[in-house]
């Protein structure tokens, strides 16, 4: 017989609660001893499978196996350690009374509570929605990587190593065929919450001390102005009320200003000021302020949206709120109905804006302004192969004499 068996049970033995539920326990069993512990989750009768001994709504049966893994997975560990294994101890851990050391804890609980924190922060308007469905897409590959390669559904903090890092890695590669771009980001994720524990001085091995992310090869793509204006008229294919529309009027509406998508996405009315011929806001990334030209075009899609302008100098949002996975996958489709051979992404907008300027021969100060980077520099580095290619152009001319540029 296992030391310990973790099972539901509904208390129909208990008063019906006032919302017409009944409580669900864990029934735990440690060698000869049997107690029942508290969920603090309930049921109505109708809505509990008896055969599987499981509630059948969906979300209820989620968050009622969560519990019980994190249970198990307390008991396990505790058991690892040598300790005697107890029906109290799972009572003081389901209370919140654990005896275990921080570094010995869940760290899935850990990754849990830190989606909170994110979610706050996002209620505060410090973090977008995006943010949050990075992280969440993160928790959700890490847990099908322990499940499918660790034949585990949780590990302990103080079992982060380098071969975790390593597996995790090449199961993005190799099991979900993830490129080197598609793993950075989750790495980076993953790393910045070792990194959060650390803060909070609970001792964990950092791997990425020594492990290599995976850099996403750079694909400055972005969209001539004839590609720019393919899009643009493929906007009367679709009715008004369509998410492609919508979709379309974002994309271009960001070909014309630079805007990052995480911006546009957050753009008010109150920002957008036709007077001054300016949109200012604070940058959602960054934290910084941006101020960005509203040109004809981008000028044209606002008056469209703003309802006779009514809708001006409102707290409002100017466009309709969707996920960049969604968005992306639209414009993968809109692309190939424009008849554009390009994997284009939303930020390939923001790479349209500074180098349709840079080839109209604005200078780097000016686009260096209106994308709110905080230097020349960076801005350098983002048109890095458009001067390079304005470069090897200027070398063909010699009117003014010959060119003496550098090829770094």
């Amino acid at each position: 017989m296992a030391e310990f068996s973790i099972r539901y049970c509904v208390r129909t033995d208990k008063p019906k609660k006032r919302n017409g539920k009944y409580p669900i326990y864990f029934r735990a069993r440690v060698r000869d001893k049997e107690s029942k512990i508290p969920t603090n989750l309930d049921v109505e009768l109708e809505f509990w499978d008896t055969k599987k001994n499981e509630p059948k709504q969906v979300l209820l049966r989620t968050a009622l196996s969560k519990k019980r893994e994190e249970l198990e997975m307390y008991a396990y560990q505790v058991i690892a350690e040598g300790q005697l294994l107890t029906i109290e101890l799972l009572k003081n851990f389901n209370s919140g009374k654990s005896n275990l050391k921080p570094e010995r804890q869940s760290f899935f609980t850990y990754f849990d509570e830190y989606i909170k924190r994110i979610e706050k922060d996002v209620e505060k308007g410090k973090k977008n929605d995006d943010t949050l469905a990075k992280y969440k897409t993160t928790y959700k590959i890490l847990k099908e990587y322990c499940i499918k390669k660790k034949h585990t559904s949780d590990f302990r903090i103080c079992d982060i190593d380098f071969r975790l890092v390593e597996g995790f890695d090449l199961f993005m590669e190799e099991d979900r065929g993830n490129s080197a771009g598609g793993r950075y980001n989750k790495h980076k994720n993953l790393k910045t919450i070792i990194l959060d524990i650390k803060k909070h001085n609970i001792p964990v091995n950092n791997p990425y001390l020594d492990f290599s992310i995976p850099k996403p090869g750079r694909k400055d793509i972005y969209l001539n102005s004839n590609e720019v204006e393919a899009m643009r008229r493929l906007r009367c294919k679709f009715p008004h009320s369509s998410s492609e529309y919508k979709i379309l009027q974002m994309y271009l509406f960001s070909c014309y200003c630079g805007l990052r998508f995480s911006d546009v996405i957050d753009l008010k009315w109150l920002e957008v000021d036709f007077e001054s011929g300016f949109i200012q806001k604070m940058m959602i990334k960054t934290k910084e302020p941006v101020c960005t030209p509203i040109f004809m075009q981008a000028k044209t899609i606002l008056l469209e949206l703003s309802e006779g302008k009514s809708l001006l100098k409102s707290n409002k949002k100017v466009f309709h709120s969707y996920s960049s996975t969604s968005v992306n996958k639209m414009l993968v489709k809109l692309a190939e109905m424009a008849g554009i051979n390009k994997h284009i992404t939303f930020h390939s907008a923001r790479h349209t804006f500074a180098t349709l300027l840079l080839q109209e021969h604005s200078d780097i100060y000016t686009i260096s302004k209106f994308l709110g980077h905080k230097s020349i520099e960076m801005t350098q580095r983002y048109l890095k192969n458009d001067i390079l290619t304005l470069k090897k152009k200027a070398k063909e001319f010699s009117v003014f004499g010959n060119t003496n540029f550098s090829e770094e």
